[in-house]
């Protein structure tokens, strides 16, 4: 009878908007993968924090303008004002994501290569789990960590591509864990807030309060090294390319993607972006498409789809909806 109610019939997404929910997370993961090839290109002409700040003003910018869009509004919502009381949570989801994130994962890869770092990272959907189980009471099935193991074990094979990984600073592979505990930490977060925001509101307010917070770190360490005159157009273009989608369309996707789903669920589709990455580097940067990557991509989507088709029914209720 309970399941009858009209308040959870309301609730209960259809097939139509849960692969619309789907297709939006892939879409973000695409962008986040091509990111890293993008990034490389900035990175020979402009410093990790510089291009952090530089993609979030983009970011805001675009945002602000698309916003005054009906047909945009219709379909992400408007941006809405940011009362004072919820400053402390947009404060620390900013925190999060994009500053901790971005940081522990810029420093991270100037002491371990991008292999290594991706396998860091590929964790993330394994350590989700234990937090969203002890803080949002989130239902893990024991098929769906099965499926979660086996989209790490994906990412490992298609990063290593079957090589004997070379000794690491333990130190580098501290910071690029910090990354993860940095998206686990705003997934969690997001699932708290109250549901009126919109994701393209969040996005805004995120990467507004995260460009405040990089900005005194860009003024002490990379301000006098930035010549405007001497960046070449390829690192501008990068710069342009990041700033437009990934830290717009991709965080506008991944958010409401993580208010749907649950951050369980949602940042298992974080597996995909090594997969995205390695396309994106063969047509763009002709790196080799080995057997050993074609293999890990294979064990990746087998993963994701095992963890999503698992104990859909048994998920709780959005929270973010709660409140």
């Amino acid at each position: 009878m309970r399941r009858s109610t009209a308040g959870e019939s309301k609730d209960a997404p259809s097939t139509r908007s849960q692969l619309g929910v789907y297709l939006g997370l892939t879409c973000a993961m695409l962008l986040f993968g091509m990111s890293f090839v993008f990034t490389s290109v900035a990175l020979e002409s402009l410093g990790p924090v510089t291009i952090i700040l530089i993609r979030l003003l983009i970011s805001i910018a675009m945002i602000w303008l698309i916003s005054r869009l009906p047909a945009v509004v219709a379909v992400v919502g408007r941006i809405g004002r940011l009362p004072r009381a919820h400053l402390p949570h947009f404060a620390l989801i900013a925190l999060f994501q994009p500053f901790l994130y971005f940081l522990s994962e810029n420093y991270g890869l100037l002491f371990v290569p991008p292999s290594v770092a991706s396998v860091v990272v590929g964790t993330i959907p394994v350590v989700t789990p234990i937090f969203a189980f002890f803080l949002l009471r989130e239902r893990v099935t024991v098929v769906s960590c099965l499926g979660f193991v086996m989209s790490f074990v994906g990412v490992a094979v298609l990063v290593l591509d079957g090589e004997a990984p070379e000794p690491v600073p333990v130190f580098g592979v501290l910071l690029v864990f910090g990354a993860v505990l940095a998206a686990v930490g705003y997934s969690i977060v997001l699932r708290l807030l109250p549901g009126r925001y919109s994701a393209l509101s969040v996005v805004f307010y995120q990467n507004l309060i995260g460009a405040a917070y990089f900005l005194p770190v860009f003024v002490f360490l990379e301000a006098r090294t930035v010549v405007p005159g001497e960046v070449p157009p390829e690192a501008i273009g990068a710069v342009l390319f990041l700033g437009l989608l990934p830290s717009t369309v991709s965080f506008v996707f991944l958010n409401a993607g993580i208010r749907r789903l649950g951050a369980t669920k949602a940042n298992v589709f974080t597996n995909l972006v090594p997969i995205f990455a390695a396309i994106a580097s063969y047509f763009l940067v002709g790196e080799a498409f080995t057997q050993a990557k074609i293999l890990g991509m294979a064990i990746t989507i087998g993963g994701v789809v095992l963890s999503q088709t698992v104990g859909r029914r048994r998920d709780p209720e959005t929270i973010a909806a709660a409140g």
